[in-house]
């Protein structure tokens, strides 16, 4: 089985998520700060508060810088008349194996970002649980779900045959 690595926009998907989700966690302490500067606080209480802010912040923004490109870097995935198989995770790796004859339900999915960028997720269901393929491009991702379609179909038809 060949192991299908994402797409380059989903990079570029992965740095806007992050970036809203830690603007977010940013926008607190910068407020803190900007308030002590107009407030005009005493010159060690500003030094402690930005110390305490300033260095969160910058770990902060290494972590957004890294995490999306490893995490891109360790996803890869593959497909063939047998199994989905889905390798991810940075600190814990994860490999997940889908029985191609347990899928109940496909799903391809877009936010406006995606949208934008041409990117979809894949959401396949079994009677167990659902699972994610992580921003394939929409093209693939149509691609994929027209391959296990017609499997799918080619499956029942032969156990509606042995039923005879």
């Amino acid at each position: 089985m060949e192991m299908n690595k994402l797409d380059k926009r989903v990079l570029k998907l992965w740095y806007i998520r992050t970036a809203i989700g830690a603007l977010a966690l940013v926008l607190l302490p910068v407020s803190v700060v900007t308030i002590l500067l107009l407030t005009e606080a005493a010159g060690d209480v500003f030094l402690a508060v930005s110390l305490c802010v300033g260095i969160p912040v910058v770990l902060l923004l290494g972590f957004i810088l890294i995490l999306p490109l490893l995490r891109y870097k360790m996803y890869a995935w593959g497909y063939d008349d047998k199994r989905i198989v889905v390798k991810q995770g940075v600190i814990f790796r994860q490999r997940v194996v889908i029985p191609v004859c347990q899928i109940q339900d496909l799903h391809r999915t877009q936010g406006p970002i995606m949208m934008i960028l041409g990117l979809s997720d894949v959401t396949i269901s079994t009677a167990g649980s659902n699972f994610d393929i992580s921003t394939l491009t929409t093209d693939a991702a149509d691609r994929l779900i027209d391959a296990l379609e017609q499997h799918l179909e080619t499956r029942v038809e032969e156990l509606n045959n042995e039923e005879i």
